[in-house]
C-alpha cells in the first residue's frame, strides 16, 4: 500500500489495542503512530516487524497526519466523531477513518454506529451488525477473518519464546495453567473482577499455575486495586499478574483452563478448544439476545460456588468434553475461513481507491 494512503493511529495508553492494530499495520505495510512512550516501547518490543512512528504531542500528530495521509486505521470507536471535524476545520482535510474492532465478544455493537468504514471478522459480527441496522450504513467494510491468529502463527516461535521468558519461566513448577482474563467495567457492567478478582488467586490450590491478565482499563481506573493484587502475589510461585501485557494468543496456546466473563479473549481461546468457565458479574446488564452466547461454550460458575471455585471447576471438567463441537462451531461462525494477508490488503486497497 502506498505510504500516503494510510497509517494506524494507536489510542493514548491502550496497550491492549496494539495486538489488533499492529498486525493490521504489518499486513498493509504501513506505520503505526503513537504519542505515548509506553506504546512506542511496546510496539518495538512485541511487534518488531511493524513500522512505528512516535510523535510526542497529540496536536503534532494531527498536523503530520493531515499533511501526509488520507486514511486512518483506528481502534478507538470515538476517533472518527472526535477527530474528523478537527481535520476539516484546522487543516481543510477530509480524512477517511477505518474502524478496527479490538476483539470479538458478546458486548453491544454500538461502537460501529459512528463508523463509515470498518473491518469485520466473520458471519457472526456481520449478522449482528445487520440485525442492528448498522452494516448497511457503512460506505465499505472488509472481512478479515482471524488475522491476528494468522499473524501469530507466522511468528509463533518468536512469541512463544517471549512468553516463556516473561511469564511461564516465573512459575516454580510445570503444571496445568489457568488463565483468568476479566474484561473492564463497561456500560453494561460486564467485569467479574470486583466480585472475584482477589478470590481467584486466594483459593488457588498448589497444583495449578494461575495467570491473571487484567484489562488495561481496569489498571487505568482502579490502579490501587491492581497494585494491591500485584504486590500480594509478587512472590507467589504459582501466580503471575499481568496488568499491562499486550500479547494474548501465545498465552492461550499454553493455557489449559480459561476463566473469564465477557472479554473478547474468550472468543480467541475457542481456537484451542479447551475447557472454559465463566463468571457473570453481579451487576451485569443483559439487554440483548446475544449477551451470553459465548457462555454456551463452557460452564457458568454460579455465585454460590465463588467460595469453592476450584472444586467446582474440577467437578465440571468432564462435561467440557461434550462442548468441543460447540466451541468449534462458534469459532467458525465468529471468524470464518482464514484469509491471506494479500487478499485482505487487496480488498482494502480496492475500497480506498473507490473513494478517490
Amino acid at each position: 500500500m502506498e505510504p500516503s494512503c494510510g497509517i494506524c493511529l494507536a489510542p493514548g495508553d491502550c496497550v491492549n489495542h496494539l495486538d489488533h492494530l499492529s498486525p493490521l499495520a504489518y499486513i498493509l505495510d504501513i506505520p503505526i503512530v503513537v504519542d505515548e512512550k509506553l506504546l512506542e516501547e511496546t510496539v518495538e518490543k512485541y511487534y518488531p516487524n511493524v513500522k512505528r512512528l512516535y510523535i510526542d504531542h497529540h496536536a503534532k500528530i494531527l498536523e503530520h497526519l493531515a499533511g501526509n495521509y488520507n486514511t486512518l486505521f483506528v481502534s478507538c470507536a470515538n476517533y472518527r466523531a472526535e477527530l474528523a471535524p478537527l481535520f476539516e476545520v484546522l487543516y481543510r482535510k477530509k480524512m477517511n477513518f477505518w474502524y478496527c474492532p479490538h476483539g470479538n465478544s458478546d458486548k453491544a455493537v454500538d461502537s460501529f454506529k459512528r463508523q463509515t468504514f470498518a473491518f469485520t471478522y466473520g458471519d457472526q459480527m456481520e449478522d449482528r451488525l445487520r440485525d442492528a441496522g448498522i452494516l448497511d450504513i457503512f460506505k465499505g467494510f472488509v472481512r478479515t477473518g482471524n488475522y491476528r491468529l494468522s499473524f501469530y502463527r507466522k511468528y509463533e516461535s518468536f512469541y512463544d519464546d517471549l512468553v516463556e521468558k516473561e511469564i511461564f519461566s516465573q512459575f516454580a513448577k510445570k503444571q496445568p495453567t489457568i488463565l483468568y482474563a476479566p474484561t473492564w467495567q463497561d456500560l453494561e457492567k460486564s467485569t467479574s473482577f470486583f466480585d472475584v478478582g482477589l478470590t481467584v488467586a486466594e483459593q488457588l490450590p498448589p497444583d495449578y499455575n494461575l495467570i491473571i491478565k487484567i484489562h488495561p482499563w481496569i489498571v487505568h481506573y482502579k490502579a490501587g486495586y491492581v497494585q494491591h493484587l500485584e504486590e500480594k502475589y509478587r512472590d507467589t510461585p504459582n501466580v503471575v499478574v499481568l496488568p499491562l501485557y499486550p500479547l494474548v494468543l501465545p498465552i492461550l496456546k499454553r493455557t489449559d483452563i480459561y476463566l473469564g466473563d465477557f472479554s473478547s479473549i474468550g472468543y480467541d481461546f475457542l481456537y484451542y478448544n479447551r475447557p472454559m468457565f465463566f463468571f457473570e458479574g453481579s451487576e451485569r446488564q443483559k439487554v440483548r439476545d446475544f449477551a451470553t452466547d459465548l457462555h454456551s461454550c463452557g460452564t457458568l460458575i454460579p455465585e454460590n460456588a465463588y467460595g469453592s471455585l476450584y472444586s467446582f471447576i474440577e467437578k465440571h471438567l468432564k462435561e467440557q468434553e461434550s462442548l468441543k463441537e460447540k466451541r468449534k462451531d462458534v469459532f467458525n461462525y465468529a471468524f470464518g475461513e482464514e484469509r491471506s494477508f494479500e487478499a485482505i490488503r487487496e480488498d482494502i486497497k480496492e475500497q480506498i481507491a473507490a473513494q478517490v
